[in-house]
């Protein structure tokens, strides 16, 4: 039996092992000239001076909230439904969670609820301090309107796009709409590092700090040559304000390096397979694609689905019967409102409880051909 997998890794073997071996050759390992090289081409690619390389994308969440003065007292808006990463952050430093419903067509943060939900929580006395909005399976969710909401109510917008390399809003990088974007590089995901991730801040103020905050509070340019290599030891600098080793090593980037002369035939892959996926179910009684919000161009990590009607309660065994079949769909996230570690803020959540009882995504990737698609889509109908 054929297996259709929802997650693959691209690793071109050869490629890969001849950066890594020429990293060790060159005895240094930490960051250096690789991770420079990494920066300027993704800089270069993302049309942004303001992006640093870390070692995941939850070191990215972290040092945006910490960048938003997110602290003991604070409060940040987000969303349950994602991967706990994006929420883990916000109680490391001390802050509280105001949970955001979403729109259940969508499976991202409705705005109007945000901005209710920041005026309740000021009439109680709260600091908000940021908003946390996630671009569910590569797909932007209503940016122009949460970055003007945001501007208002003198909040920071934190986006994560773990999911979202590539992604569009409005024919312009997504990162031009929030004050923070965090990318993740982690093994699955369309580019990958092994494990890493990107953080891009709209101002230099807040860029220069996170550079620094990355190692331990220095700024590791001041201590590199014009190669990225280290120049030698240095005493004589003073650190003003205390960080995290959260930077990205030559082995990681090296990676990513030998990813990016495949990144745009991969990206490509995961849109043409989610179009012929439009396609073929656009007649499909009950299962329901994903609702893009206007001016969203999606890289399509994954392709959601929600089922509807008389299939709405038939979720579970539906994946069963698909996972039997060697289509091997998931929920990919559970809300995090669930958690035992976030109950303490646990508020009723009617949109997430829908989508997250009805949603499912399919495998999508560059590892599918449309014959592929075509028979994933023959399974899916014969289990409805």
């Amino acid at each position: 039996m054929k297996k259709y997998p929802l997650f693959k890794i691209h690793a071109k073997a050869p490629d890969i092992v001849l950066g890594i071996s020429n990293v060790l050759a060159s005895g240094f390992i930490n960051e250096g000239e690789e991770v420079v090289k990494l920066t300027a081409a993704l800089q270069k690619r993302f049309q942004t001076d303001k992006l640093s390389l870390l070692n995941s994308c939850t070191s990215a969440l972290t040092l945006a909230l910490k960048l938003s003065d997110v602290g003991d007292g604070g409060v940040v808006s987000s969303t349950s439904m994602t991967c706990v990463a994006t929420n883990a952050p916000i109680g490391s430093l001390g802050a509280s969670i105001e949970w955001a419903d979403i729109d259940s067509s969508t499976g991202m943060i409705d705005p109007k609820k945000v901005s209710l939900a920041i005026d309740d929580l000021r009439y109680e006395g709260k600091r908000v301090k940021a908003v946390i909005a996630v671009a569910w399976a590569g797909t932007p969710p209503e940016l122009q309107e949460l970055s003007e909401l945001c501007s208002r109510k003198g909040v920071k917008l934190l986006l994560d796009a773990a999911h979202a390399f590539d992604a569009e809003y409005a024919g312009h990088q997504i990162h031009m709409f929030a004050d923070f974007t965090c990318y993740s590089f982690q093994a699955i995901k369309h580019f990958t590092t092994g494990d890493g991730g990107a953080l891009v801040c709209k101002d230099e103020l807040h860029h220069k700090r996170a550079k620094a905050l990355k190692w331990f509070g220095l700024d590791r340019d001041q201590a590199k040559d014009e190669k990225g290599d280290w120049k030698g030891q240095q005493w004589d600098v003073d650190i003003v304000e205390a960080g995290y080793k959260f930077n990205m090593n030559n082995l990681a980037a090296s990676i990513g390096l030998t990813q990016l002369n495949y990144i745009d035939d991969l990206i490509d892959a995961h849109r043409s397979n989610a179009s012929l996926y439009d396609e073929l179910l656009d007649d499909v009684t009950g299962v329901v694609p994903l609702r893009k919000p206007a001016f969203s161009t999606s890289s399509h990590w994954v392709y959601t689905v929600c089922l509807t009607g008389k299939l709405a309660g038939h979720r579970d065994r539906i994946l069963k019967a698909l996972n039997d079949r060697g289509v091997m769909a998931g929920v990919v996230h559970v809300p995090n409102h669930t958690y035992t570690a976030f109950k303490s803020f646990m508020k009723p959540l009617p949109g997430v409880d829908k989508f997250s009882s009805t949603q499912f995504s399919l495998p999508c990737g560059w590892w599918l051909e449309p014959n592929d698609i075509k028979k994933i889509v023959e399974i899916l109908k014969d289990t409805l």
